[in-house]
């Protein structure tokens, strides 16, 4: 699906029910240190999708919908690509979903909306 660019309206992606589906979600490239220190979220109203802070995963406070089916690019988050990837799609997660980005130091939050269709094979 389309990628996201700051100030663009809300992009939408497509999926079938069992396949993998990259949400998309781009920040300028933040410096290293500034990731370590930084919060990632993927959300569905206040429901958590996935959570990044402190430079790794946090999902603790994860959706159990979602669990074991969630991931980032962690390689490639430094150059700016905060896209969440979802394996097995399920017809329950079309949805809008959050990208939210906060870098604590500077209090900067960058979010973005994309919604999810899901149609049955």
């Amino acid at each position: 699906c389309l990628v996201f660019i700051p100030g663009q309206l809300d992009t939408t992606c497509h999926a079938f029910v069992g396949e993998t589906v990259v949400l998309p979600c781009t920040t300028t490239p933040p410096e290293e240190p500034t990731l370590a220190k930084s919060m990632l979220y993927w959300q569905i109203g206040s429901k958590v999708v996935h959570f990044f802070q402190n430079g790794q995963d946090s999902l603790k406070t994860q959706d159990k919908d979602f669990r074991g089916r969630t991931s980032l690019f962690l390689d490639q988050m430094k150059h700016g690509n905060l896209s969440l990837k979802i394996s097995n799609v399920q017809l329950e997660d079309k949805a809008e979903y959050t990208c939210i980005y906060r870098e604590t130091e500077d209090h900067q939050t960058k979010k973005s909306k994309i919604k999810l269709s899901v149609s049955g094979k």
